[in-house]
């Protein structure tokens, strides 16, 4: 609920407490109201006050709530007087803003393993000379935050919008505290700022959950998507700086080292360069440079995602988020690939390797942390089931294509899989 310019219409002393004073306050489409105040500012008929309703939260964390003071219920709060007209929202001016609910979920792009782009630019019949600039990887949860252009602010998990009430390891409670900051952003464009939220409690393998709190780290921002209008998005760490506000826990990642070409016209020129990323990436794996650096904590990294910086020839038949990879180390990896990253995709001489090259425990465990919000729940099994029966098939076209195999004959298979981890996980923790 929130804070409304009212108009005083009697104003009496409290029958029990001198003082105290008893208002009737109303306004249009709000039925009479009972505040009681105390003597330190009295008001008058026909006076205008700014009242923060029942429910409402002020910026001080009061909630207001029906009040009994000696004996009679008040059912507000008088702020001040002030000069706007009656009926004026104040919300802005003296609330807690809540985050939106009623928007599209804007996705973040799948970004797929290096050998799945070659399939598809091969299946395209071009091979393009792509210039590539990295950005290390952080083992958090996938996050964004959408601003809008009517200044509604909304939080999203990968895969919904999000509020406090049913958050994804406290993203949306955080966004709620800080809507002040994004609020600022708004303009004529809507926004959407696509980070990771990681830090203290999110994961637990890598150096980024030593630190001492959570952070938002954004690696990413897009310019429109809504309503027709085209999106288009920015990765370049300088211009996503410049558009987001200064605050303590949010960061803009930078580009890692220099630029990456990859002309995929010329395959020695490849195997070269993904010679010299697989040295990065086994690098991160020992120390993650970008947490070190900021933060001082020395630890496992998880790797890199590569994304396009520059494009010979500038159109082609794909967007610039189906030409971007990832690279993992082989303790995050989420297909057991001999390197992080290869331009051919493993071959399985049967279903039951098809099942091990992709049932790993990295994608077993960020299953149950994007599906399940970490909550294992026999309940909840049909929903890891689901999303990791969909992102099997989604990652698996080029790999089965090689092995010969088709994704029906797999599908058993791999839903069998994770329904044993899941369970066996389940009575893990019953008897622990």
């Amino acid at each position: 609920m929130p804070a409304i310019v009212m108009e005083v219409k009697t104003a009496e002393r409290h029958p029990n407490a001198s003082a105290l004073h008893v208002y009737g306050m109303e306004a249009p489409g709000f039925e009479r109201l009972q505040i009681i105040a105390n003597a330190e500012e009295l008001y008058a008929v026909g006076d205008r006050v700014a009242v923060a309703l029942v429910d409402s939260i002020l910026k001080d964390g009061t909630k207001i709530k029906p009040t009994k003071l000696r004996g009679l219920l008040s059912y507000g709060l008088a702020l001040e007087q002030v000069t706007q007209p009656v009926g004026h929202d104040l919300s802005a001016t003296y609330c807690q803003q809540s985050v939106a609910t009623i928007v599209s979920l804007q996705k973040w792009p799948s970004i797929e393993l290096l050998s799945n782009v070659r399939r598809s630019l091969n299946l395209l019949g071009i091979a393009p000379k792509v210039t590539y600039r990295a950005k290390v990887k952080l083992d958090g949860t996938n996050a964004g935050v959408q601003i809008c252009s009517d200044g509604r602010v909304a939080a999203q998990s990968r895969t919904q919008v999000i509020t406090p009430k049913n958050d994804n390891m406290g993203f949306a409670h955080w966004v709620s505290q800080n809507l002040e900051c994004f609020t600022q952003m708004v303009g004529n464009e809507h926004i959407t700022l696509f980070g990771e939220w990681c830090g203290k409690g999110i994961q637990k393998r890598t150096s980024i959950s030593q630190i001492d709190r959570k952070i938002f780290v954004l690696f990413a921002m897009q310019l429109g998507g809504v309503e027709g209008i085209p999106s288009r998005l920015i990765v370049d760490p300088d211009e996503i700086a410049q558009r987001v506000p200064q605050h303590p826990d949010i960061f803009v990642l930078p580009f890692w080292g220099e630029p990456i070409v990859l002309d995929f016209g010329h395959p020695e020129q490849v195997a070269a360069a993904i010679a010299r990323i697989n040295q990065v990436v086994a690098s991160i794996e020992q120390t993650d440079p970008w947490v070190q650096d900021t933060f001082g904590k020395a630890g496992l990294g998880e790797g890199l995602v590569l994304y396009v910086e520059a494009l010979e020839p500038d159109t082609l038949p794909l967007a610039f988020s189906d030409l971007m990879f990832k690279a993992k180390g082989e303790k995050h990896q989420v297909v057991k690939t001999r390197q992080p990253v290869q331009i051919d995709p493993e071959v399985a001489k049967n279903i039951d390797e098809f099942v091990q090259l992709f049932i790993t425990p990295a994608r077993l465990e960020q299953g149950l942390s994007v599906a399940c919000n970490g909550q294992l729940d026999m309940q909840q099994m049909g929903a890891f089931l689901k999303w990791l029966v969909t992102d099997v098939q989604k990652e698996s076209a080029a790999e089965l294509e090689a092995s010969q195999l088709t994704w029906k004959a797999v599908n058993k298979a791999v839903m069998n899989a994770g329904r044993s981890w899941y369970r066996e996980q389940v009575e893990f923790q019953s008897f622990s």
